[in-house]
């Protein structure tokens, strides 16, 4: 078998199920390394974890519509 076949970070589905694991990794990754005042913008944090740059949007939406108070009128 070829190298790419056997490369679990190549599998899509892989990747989506551990995004969150990665954008963890990052942050405790700067946090150690004591970067956590040095800026990152939303490219290179998409970037590093390997998704596309609305993520963090979508992440921070549905964060925020988990968060607001239902409306049971």
């Amino acid at each position: 078998m070829c190298e790419k076949e056997n490369d679990i970070t190549l599998d899509r589905n892989w990747c989506r199920e551990q995004v969150d694991r990665f954008a963890a990794w990052e942050m405790l990754r700067r946090y150690v390394l004591h970067e956590t005042k040095v800026p990152m913008t939303n490219a290179e944090l998409c970037d590093t974890i390997g998704v596309s740059s609305t993520y963090t949007i979508r992440l921070l939406k549905s964060v925020h519509k988990r968060l607001e108070p239902k409306n049971d009128n």
